[in-house]
Protein backbone atom coordinates (compact mmCIF):
# COMPACT_ATOMS: atom_id res chain seq x y z
CA UNK A 1 0.00 0.00 0.00
CA UNK A 2 1.10 3.50 -0.65
CA UNK A 3 2.01 5.86 2.12
CA UNK A 4 -0.44 8.57 3.01
CA UNK A 5 1.11 11.99 2.50
CA UNK A 6 -0.21 14.80 4.62
CA UNK A 7 -1.84 17.72 2.78
CA UNK A 8 0.68 20.13 4.28
CA UNK A 9 3.51 18.30 2.48
CA UNK A 10 1.76 18.71 -0.90
CA UNK A 11 1.01 22.36 -0.26
CA UNK A 12 4.65 23.00 0.76
CA UNK A 13 5.97 21.15 -2.33
CA UNK A 14 3.66 23.15 -4.60
CA UNK A 15 4.81 26.40 -2.98
CA UNK A 16 8.47 25.42 -3.40
CA UNK A 17 7.86 24.58 -7.08
CA UNK A 18 5.97 27.85 -7.68
CA UNK A 19 8.76 29.80 -5.95
CA UNK A 20 11.39 28.09 -8.18
CA UNK A 21 9.42 28.90 -11.31
CA UNK A 22 9.05 32.54 -10.22
CA UNK A 23 12.79 32.87 -9.49
CA UNK A 24 13.64 31.30 -12.86
CA UNK A 25 11.22 33.65 -14.66
CA UNK A 26 12.67 36.67 -12.87
CA UNK A 27 16.23 35.66 -13.80
CA UNK A 28 15.20 35.13 -17.44
CA UNK A 29 13.56 38.57 -17.59
CA UNK A 30 16.60 40.18 -15.91
CA UNK A 31 18.95 38.47 -18.40
CA UNK A 32 16.85 39.60 -21.38
CA UNK A 33 16.83 43.20 -20.08
CA UNK A 34 20.61 43.09 -19.57
CA UNK A 35 21.15 41.88 -23.14
CA UNK A 36 18.80 44.55 -24.55
CA UNK A 37 20.53 47.29 -22.53
CA UNK A 38 23.96 46.09 -23.70
CA UNK A 39 22.79 46.01 -27.33
CA UNK A 40 21.51 49.60 -27.05
CA UNK A 41 24.67 50.98 -25.44
CA UNK A 42 27.15 49.01 -27.56
CA UNK A 43 28.62 50.87 -30.56
CA UNK A 44 27.47 49.49 -33.93
CA UNK A 45 29.57 46.78 -35.56
CA UNK A 46 31.70 48.05 -38.45
CA UNK A 47 30.27 46.95 -41.80
CA UNK A 48 32.59 45.14 -44.18
CA UNK A 49 32.11 46.24 -47.77
CA UNK A 50 33.03 44.41 -50.97
CA UNK A 51 35.74 47.03 -51.56
CA UNK A 52 37.25 46.34 -48.13
CA UNK A 53 37.19 42.58 -48.75
CA UNK A 54 38.90 43.02 -52.13
CA UNK A 55 41.44 45.35 -50.54
CA UNK A 56 42.04 42.81 -47.77
CA UNK A 57 42.52 40.00 -50.30
CA UNK A 58 43.11 41.09 -53.90
CA UNK A 59 42.16 37.61 -55.21
CA UNK A 60 38.45 38.28 -54.57
CA UNK A 61 36.60 38.63 -57.86
CA UNK A 62 36.24 36.98 -61.27
CA UNK A 63 39.28 36.15 -63.41
CA UNK A 64 39.43 35.07 -67.06
CA UNK A 65 42.28 33.03 -68.55
CA UNK A 66 44.42 34.85 -71.13
CA UNK A 67 45.49 31.87 -73.29
CA UNK A 68 47.78 34.02 -75.46
CA UNK A 69 49.89 35.06 -72.45
CA UNK A 70 49.93 31.58 -70.87
CA UNK A 71 52.06 28.49 -71.47
CA UNK A 72 50.87 24.91 -71.09
CA UNK A 73 53.28 22.00 -70.85
CA UNK A 74 51.93 19.68 -72.08
CA UNK A 75 49.34 21.38 -74.26
CA UNK A 76 46.97 22.06 -75.72
CA UNK A 77 45.60 25.04 -73.77
CA UNK A 78 41.94 25.08 -72.80
CA UNK A 79 39.49 27.14 -74.86
CA UNK A 80 38.61 29.11 -71.75
CA UNK A 81 38.74 29.17 -67.98
CA UNK A 82 36.95 31.38 -65.50
CA UNK A 83 37.93 31.55 -61.83
CA UNK A 84 35.64 33.04 -59.20
CA UNK A 85 37.10 33.79 -55.76
CA UNK A 86 34.74 34.78 -52.96
CA UNK A 87 35.42 35.59 -49.29
CA UNK A 88 34.47 32.70 -47.03
CA UNK A 89 34.80 32.97 -43.24
CA UNK A 90 38.59 33.14 -42.70
CA UNK A 91 39.57 32.29 -46.25
CA UNK A 92 38.49 31.96 -49.84
CA UNK A 93 35.96 29.94 -51.82
CA UNK A 94 37.24 29.18 -55.32
CA UNK A 95 35.11 27.99 -58.24
CA UNK A 96 36.98 27.16 -61.46
CA UNK A 97 35.15 26.40 -64.72
CA UNK A 98 37.22 25.16 -67.67
CA UNK A 99 36.27 24.39 -71.27
CA UNK A 100 38.98 22.21 -72.83
CA UNK A 101 40.21 22.23 -76.42
CA UNK A 102 38.13 19.11 -77.17
CA UNK A 103 34.94 20.79 -75.86
CA UNK A 104 34.76 18.99 -72.50
CA UNK A 105 33.71 21.14 -69.56
CA UNK A 106 34.79 20.77 -65.94
CA UNK A 107 34.21 22.59 -62.69
CA UNK A 108 36.01 22.23 -59.38
CA UNK A 109 35.64 24.04 -56.07
CA UNK A 110 37.36 24.43 -52.75
CA UNK A 111 37.06 26.52 -49.62
CA UNK A 112 40.36 27.13 -47.88
CA UNK A 113 42.05 29.45 -45.47
CA UNK A 114 45.65 30.58 -45.69
CA UNK A 115 46.69 28.83 -42.49
CA UNK A 116 48.29 25.69 -43.93
CA UNK A 117 45.26 23.52 -43.14
CA UNK A 118 44.29 20.82 -45.64
CA UNK A 119 40.95 21.56 -47.36
CA UNK A 120 38.86 19.39 -49.69
CA UNK A 121 38.73 19.99 -53.44
CA UNK A 122 35.55 18.77 -55.14
CA UNK A 123 35.00 18.10 -58.83
CA UNK A 124 38.65 17.65 -59.83
CA UNK A 125 40.17 14.40 -61.08
CA UNK A 126 43.74 15.65 -60.54
CA UNK A 127 43.58 16.71 -56.87
CA UNK A 128 41.21 16.20 -53.96
CA UNK A 129 42.88 18.42 -51.36
CA UNK A 130 44.68 21.76 -51.13
CA UNK A 131 46.81 23.31 -48.41
CA UNK A 132 47.39 27.07 -48.81
CA UNK A 133 49.58 29.66 -47.16
CA UNK A 134 49.96 33.35 -47.83
CA UNK A 135 53.48 34.59 -48.62
CA UNK A 136 52.44 38.26 -48.67
CA UNK A 137 49.36 40.34 -49.53
CA UNK A 138 49.71 39.49 -53.26
CA UNK A 139 51.23 35.99 -53.20
CA UNK A 140 49.93 32.60 -52.06
CA UNK A 141 51.41 29.11 -52.36
CA UNK A 142 49.62 25.78 -52.20
CA UNK A 143 50.35 22.08 -52.02
CA UNK A 144 48.00 19.80 -53.97
CA UNK A 145 47.29 16.20 -53.07
CA UNK A 146 45.35 13.26 -54.45
CA UNK A 147 44.39 10.25 -52.34
CA UNK A 148 46.66 11.47 -49.54
CA UNK A 149 49.74 11.85 -51.78
CA UNK A 150 51.34 15.18 -52.66
CA UNK A 151 50.94 15.62 -56.42
CA UNK A 152 51.95 19.22 -57.01
CA UNK A 153 52.32 22.82 -55.96
CA UNK A 154 51.15 26.21 -57.12
CA UNK A 155 52.29 29.78 -56.67
CA UNK A 156 49.72 32.51 -57.30
CA UNK A 157 50.72 36.18 -57.68
CA UNK A 158 48.38 39.15 -58.10
CA UNK A 159 49.86 42.24 -59.79
CA UNK A 160 50.16 45.39 -57.66
CA UNK A 161 47.43 47.09 -59.70
CA UNK A 162 45.15 44.09 -58.99
CA UNK A 163 44.31 43.45 -62.65
CA UNK A 164 46.51 40.44 -63.51
CA UNK A 165 46.91 37.09 -61.76
CA UNK A 166 49.66 34.60 -62.59
CA UNK A 167 49.57 30.98 -61.43
CA UNK A 168 52.52 28.60 -61.73
CA UNK A 169 51.41 24.97 -61.55
CA UNK A 170 53.93 22.15 -61.18
CA UNK A 171 52.21 18.78 -60.92
CA UNK A 172 53.90 15.38 -60.97
CA UNK A 173 50.81 13.14 -61.02
CA UNK A 174 48.55 11.85 -62.44
CA UNK A 175 50.17 13.61 -65.46
CA UNK A 176 53.29 15.79 -65.29
CA UNK A 177 52.25 19.42 -65.85
CA UNK A 178 54.25 22.66 -65.81
CA UNK A 179 51.88 25.51 -66.62
CA UNK A 180 52.27 29.25 -66.31
CA UNK A 181 48.77 30.72 -66.59
CA UNK A 182 47.85 34.39 -66.78
CA UNK A 183 44.40 35.69 -65.86
CA UNK A 184 42.80 39.12 -66.28
CA UNK A 185 40.28 40.53 -63.84
CA UNK A 186 36.76 40.79 -65.34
Amino acid sequence: MGAIVPDDFCVNAACRHTRSVCVLAALTIWHACAIATHAQTRPPEPRVTDAAITEADPIVGTWELDTTASTFVPGPPPKSEIRLYEPEHEGIKATVVTIYADGRRSMFEYVTSYNDVIAAVTGSDTSDAIQMRKVDAFTAEAELSLAGRNVGRTRRVISRDGQTMTIELHRNAPVVVNNLTVYRRR
